[in-house]
């Protein structure tokens, strides 16, 4: 037997196949020469597409830094903003002049002391940091319309600004193919008007086809809600982009210059950091969506389920660790979930009254009916009783029920011990 510890909240518990059973382990084992200080320093310096920061700036303007909200703390922006800070005053511009805007796209407001988890105490201390409000029509500005219909509308702060710097991390995303980039404009700092228009590209134009396939993870050319937010931010034409990439609780890489050229890199660099490279689907993936504070609810979880379904064969059995103490994290996305019987009825509620939480959920509902998943989460099994996925309150049980499903656990099996790993069918 193959012994394996897998996080569960803020536990370890223990996992065995048999040999004969055992696929592989989808984990990163990338080790890293260069500092965290490093890379951001070597990034900032070799801008791709752009010229330096510092060159691009002059002394008496008013430069927006636009920031991820405090959901995005896993991209360490209180180590990199420092280096963009300072590289702004060697080229000339004031403490005065600096103030920062966090792109909370459609989330909701902040507290003085998450700001501070954002910026660091030392910059929270000397600038000014403001929230963006999607619903403040004084205070967006309305730019133009993309060719896919959606109006560009941003905030007044950052169209008012003399210059913008946008910064966060380029990672996989379930709609949009890859977070980063110009998504800190749309949806970032735009209305919701211009958020959900965008967003809903996520859904096929043919009712009761679900979730677009067209615009899932890792797909840039041909996702028309990517290609809808490229557009929008090259509208708007930020100065510079500065985004990190990730590994294991570390920043691994960073690109930064122009928004649309740098971002494209960014992808490929993720590509190379994240990818894993299967030769084959599964019978069965046993996945840590990555201890707390990764699967503090549902909501979050969800991630682990769409990474590793794409490790297994449909109809197969994902076996998710995931805690879910704060139960299912978002009201919309419990709302999808408890309000409909069906995936019909959610598609139609989503197609009149589009969110992306509510997004999220009906997606995970509709991957329910394609897979066979089994929670091992101390969720109140109530809050998502009416989509097909089992709940247990331990490894041993939801094997068992892996085994009433296919009658044995002599299955091939993945174990993936933390959902960031994005598994690529050779």
């Amino acid at each position: 037997m193959l012994k394996f510890k897998l996080k569960l909240g803020k536990e370890k518990i223990e996992y065995s196949v048999k040999e004969k059973n055992f696929l592989g382990l989808l984990e990163s084992d990338k080790t890293y020469s260069k500092t965290e200080e490093e890379i951001i320093k070597d990034s900032l310096e070799n801008p791709i597409g752009s010229d330096k920061l510092r060159n691009i700036v002059n002394n008496g303007e008013r430069v927006c830094i636009v920031v991820s909200d405090v959901t995005r703390m896993y991209q360490k922006p209180d180590i990199f903003l420092p280096y963009i800070v300072e590289e702004l005053k060697s080229g000339g511009i004031e403490d005065s002049d600096i103030f920062f805007l966090c792109a909370l796209g459609s989330h909701r407001k902040q507290t003085p002391e998450e700001h501070k988890k954002i910026l660091g105490d030392k910059l929270y201390e000397k600038y000014e940091i403001v929230d963006h409000d999607c619903d403040d029509k004084s205070n967006l500005v309305n730019i133009g319309t993309t060719s896919r219909g959606t109006p560009v509308e941003i905030n007044k702060l950052a169209v008012d600004a003399d210059r913008v710097v946008v910064t966060g991390a380029v990672v996989y995303h379930v709609m949009a193919g890859w977070g980063g980039g110009r998504k800190s404009i749309l949806p970032g700092i735009s209305s919701r008007k211009s958020i959900m228009l965008n967003h809903a590209h996520s859904i096929t134009d043919t009712p009761g086809k679900g979730p677009n396939p067209e615009c899932g993870s890792a797909i840039y050319e041909g996702n028309p809600l990517n290609e809808d937010m490229v557009e929008a931010a090259e509208m708007f034409n930020p100065d510079f982009m500065f985004n990190v990439i990730l590994g294991q609780d570390r920043i691994v890489d960073a690109v930064s210059g122009n928004i649309t050229a740098a971002h494209k890199v960014g992808c490929e660099k993720v590509s190379k950091e994240n990818d894993f490279l299967i030769d084959e689907l599964a019978d069965m993936v046993v996945v840590s969506a990555g201890g707390f504070p990764k699967d503090i609810n549902y909501y979050q979880s969800t991630k682990a389920m769409l990474n590793s379904m794409r490790s297994v064969k449909k109809d197969g059995v994902i076996i998710i660790l995931a805690d879910c103490s704060e139960g299912i994290g978002n009201p919309e996305v419990s709302y999808i979930i408890n309000n409909f019987k069906n995936n019909m009825d959610r598609e139609n509620e989503l197609r009149e009254n589009y969110t992306i939480s509510k997004y999220i959920g009906f997606e995970s509902a509709w991957h329910s009916e394609v897979y066979n998943i089994i929670y091992v989460s101390s969720i109140d099994t109530s809050l998502i009783e009416n989509i097909p996925i089992t709940v247990v309150s331990s490894l041993d049980e939801a094997l068992e029920k892996a085994k009433e499903i296919k009658g044995s656990l002599d299955m091939k099996t993945y174990v993936m011990p933390d959902a960031s790993v994005f598994p690529v069918l050779k």
